[in-house]
């Protein structure tokens, strides 16, 4: 009697196959995470059909050798007791791949039910040029969603922005309308989907050589903060169709705080450079002489906020400057009391944050300066590869952002005069709100974030972008 319920429970085990062929035909869910709705991601299959066909066969050996062995020495119970302890194997890997099919198809049905309409396609390497647009995509009130190039680039995704929806090298099928904060080769493979709008956003406007890149000719529709983008275009001989430009400014201003009266005695000035360039010849950065800089600023009694940038950390003699600096900053603030900010924990502080609670700032070729033009409050730069009497001249014929900043020559001539003049008299204050406009959308920069938004919601909408407008 026994030895019979011990084949029952060997027919019990084998019907586990059944489930088995089901689960193990499921397919993978995509890489995702933060989907609304969706599991905790299972990861690979965890077994191969193989698998429970093995435990299956060592439960009807075992059952078998089992019940030769009741036979000759009248143990029933063995052969129960061998029979319900082998039957756990087939179960087990059953239930293991029933657990994975069912995560998996809750995470493509928490896609499907997200129905994303705008995504981000994203092959950087540093994650942080999402951030600068996501807030504002959220804004829109659309279903959206990040799309990394590769597994490195999306775990580091989801470490930075871990309450947004991303997913792993898949458009999911909803996707009308994809923003490109980076212009990677690698989103050639995003761009193949010719039923999607692609926009090209960048992730700042400067006067640095990659803002007026070819790159831009392969999206559909090409997003400027304002007029001096288009210029910038022209003047690099980079013709893109008036139908493929859209004006839609700089939601990243957005509460950036006005100037409101002239500078007190004791100002704070955000010193914010630009990574340094391996190649000394192609580089921008003033942080070659952050130390005259910022002496220079502590004696004229600045408080001074060192904000570093979070690219070129390879760099060995940047690095050792920064180090440098932070020290030169907290010795001082020992000294005079001065509440200075050191570089690690200026970068840290949202930027708008940073603007709103200087005075005036200095920095480089970047497009923190373009931001920074909001504020209408007055700042130098830095003219890493312009020397000479000419100096100014010459660096804001090749890069207009400098048209109304202090220009700081290369070998530090006009150092003490550019911040004389910024902290003092400050002539170029009348000039400062006309090229806010020129940079910035003109006008209608005082609602910094409406164009955008509205932009993002037409590509939701499936609708075409009216390029060429604002």
């Amino acid at each position: 009697m026994l030895t019979a319920l011990a084949w029952i429970v060997v027919a019990a085990g084998l019907a586990t196959g059944l489930a088995a062929v089901r689960d193990v035909r499921q397919r993978p869910a995509p890489t995702a995470h933060g989907f609304p709705g969706q599991p905790d991601h299972p990861g690979r299959r965890p077994f191969r059909l193989r698998a429970w066909a093995a435990a299956a066969g060592v439960l009807v050996v075992g059952t078998a050798v089992a019940t030769i062995v009741a036979l000759v020495t009248s143990q029933d119970l063995v052969a129960l007791l061998v029979a319900m302890v082998l039957a756990l194997g087939p179960a087990a890997v059953a239930w293991r791949l029933h657990a994975w099919a069912t995560a998996s198809l809750g995470v493509r049905q928490a896609i499907v039910a997200h129905a994303p309409r705008v995504a981000v396609p994203y092959a950087g390497k540093v994650g942080v040029h999402v951030g600068m647009w996501s807030p504002w995509i959220e804004q829109a009130g659309v279903p959206w969603c990040v799309v990394a190039a590769d597994r490195t680039i999306c775990a580091e995704l989801v470490r930075l922005h871990p309450h947004d929806p991303v997913i792993l090298t898949h458009l999911p099928a909803t996707v009308r309308g994809a923003l490109y904060p980076h212009g990677a080769k690698k989103n050639a493979v995003f761009l193949a989907h010719d039923e999607v709008t692609h926009v090209f956003l960048g992730h700042g406007d400067s006067d640095k050589p990659l803002s007026a890149s070819e790159r831009v000719l392969s999206y559909d529709v090409v997003a400027v903060a304002g007029q001096a983008a288009i210029d910038r275009f022209a003047q690099a001989g980079l013709r893109v169709p008036a139908a493929k430009l859209r004006v839609v400014g700089r939601p990243q201003t957005e509460g950036i705080e006005r100037v409101a009266g002239p500078l007190p005695d004791s100002p704070t000035v955000l010193y914010a450079p630009t990574w340094r360039h391996a190649d000394d010849a192609l580089n921008v950065s003033s942080l070659a002489v952050a130390e005259d800089v910022v002496a220079a600023l502590l004696a004229r009694g600045c408080t001074v906020v060192f904000r570093r940038h979070f690219a070129g950390r390879n760099h060995l003699e940047a690095e050792a400057m920064i180090a440098h600096v932070d020290r030169m900053l907290a010795d001082d603030a020992k000294a005079s009391g001065r509440a200075h900010v050191l570089s690690e924990t200026a970068m840290d502080v949202p930027l708008v944050e940073a603007f709103n609670g200087c005075d005036a700032m200095v920095s480089d070729i970047s497009g923190i300066v373009v931001d920074f033009m909001a504020s209408e409050k007055p700042f130098a730069m830095y003219a890493a590869q312009f020397g000479g009497p000419d100096a100014a001249e010459a660096f804001r014929a090749a890069h207009p952002t400098a048209v109304s900043a202090y220009v700081i020559d290369r070998d530090l001539v006009q150092l003490d005069a550019a911040l004389d003049a910024m902290l003092g008299p400050d002539p170029l204050a009348a000039v400062r709100p006309e090229r806010a406009d020129h940079y910035l959308g003109g006008p209608e920069r005082s609602d910094p974030a409406g164009r955008f938004v509205a932009l993002v919601r037409e590509l939701a909408d499936g609708r075409q972008v009216s390029a060429g407008s604002s």
